[in-house]
């Protein structure tokens, strides 16, 4: 076996090819989306590392291989620890732990006494990992994220907006006010009404999306007010080769939450895969939040538990 760290150039397309098959195998979430992986190393990334001056979660990004086969991989996703693990070689996850252990600890804040809170990301389907976890000192937070399916082509809905709001594409919008829309659905103490002027965060990571080999097929989502105003903003990376869509991020303003927007552009998202055709769409959710896309039809196939210890 052979551990490389990863070089974009000459990894990249070999890590969506190892995740387009191991989601052909397991069809869910367990190992990453393709295009959550290029979520990762092209939005996510320009956003903590450009705009931010973090760290780039691909620099330390680790490859298992046997006989050149990608069996597994560390993905630090900012400062936490995930990982896609090959069916069959369960058995590497404490090598993949130690490795973690020892080489992504710059990617965590240092307390005061030189240690760090060291977290790994584990769906709790992974009984082993739990175990592996346990063993080592690992505590589990009561919060965790979930993963969750829809399946558009079952699937038939009828947009019921409240009266003063519409559903629109991403085609003709400026893309400032989209920049800004979904900022502000995350920051809302930046929030001063003006969708226009220069964004404080957004643009580069925004442009950065459009490096994706999925960014063709894909779509954006908003709905907007009958006065022009914007209220809620999605995106959706539409993968052919899976026949899966991923929707990520999705934001809602402040002042325009707790009136059942959400629900309805996720809606109109799973129409429009319906008419591309996709099998599955699916979303990450955390804590809460989870409650807005079940009453939106998704259901919740797994959930994830974070980890922590002290290092």
């Amino acid at each position: 076996m052979t551990i490389n760290i990863y070089n974009h150039q000459e990894d990249y397309q070999r890590i969506i090819d190892f995740l387009t098959d191991q989601y052909k195998v397991n069809k869910n979430m367990v190992c990453w989306l393709p295009a959550r992986f290029d979520d990762l190393v092209f939005r996510i990334d320009t956003l903590y590392h450009d705009e931010r001056g973090g760290k780039k979660s691909a620099d330390y990004i680790y490859i298992f291989a046997d006989n050149d086969e990608i069996i597994g991989i560390i993905l630090p996703d900012g400062d936490s620890f995930n990982s896609c693990l090959k069916t069959g070689y369960e058995s590497i996850f404490s090598q993949m732990l130690n490795l973690a252990e020892k080489e992504l600890r710059p990617l965590f804040t240092e307390d005061k006494d030189g240690k760090i809170t060291f977290l790994v990301v584990s769906h709790d389907s992974l009984e082993y990992q739990a175990k592996e976890l346990q063993s080592r000192g690992y505590t589990r937070d009561e919060a965790g994220d979930y993963d969750n399916v829809q399946h558009p082509k079952e699937t038939n809905y009828e947009i019921e907006l409240p009266v003063g709001y519409k559903l629109v594409y991403g085609e003709n919008i400026p893309e400032i006010v989209k920049i800004r829309t979904c900022h502000y659905g995350f920051h809302p103490e930046d929030d001063n009404g003006n969708l226009y002027e220069a964004y404080v965060e957004g643009g580069p990571s925004y442009q950065a999306r459009k490096k994706s080999q999925f960014y063709q097929d894909s779509f954006e989502t908003l709905i907007m007010t009958d006065e022009g105003d914007y209220c809620c903003y999605c995106f959706c990376y539409v993968d052919k080769k899976t026949n899966t869509a991923f929707i990520e991020p999705l934001s809602t303003r402040e002042k325009y939450r707790m009136k059942g927007l959400a629900k309805q552009m996720l809606h109109r998202v799973i129409i429009k895969l319906k008419a591309k055709g996709i099998k599955n769409a699916y979303i990450n959710s955390f804590d809460w939040r989870v409650k807005v896309y079940n009453s939106a039809g998704f259901i919740t196939e797994d959930t994830i538990g974070f980890w922590h210890k002290k290092l």
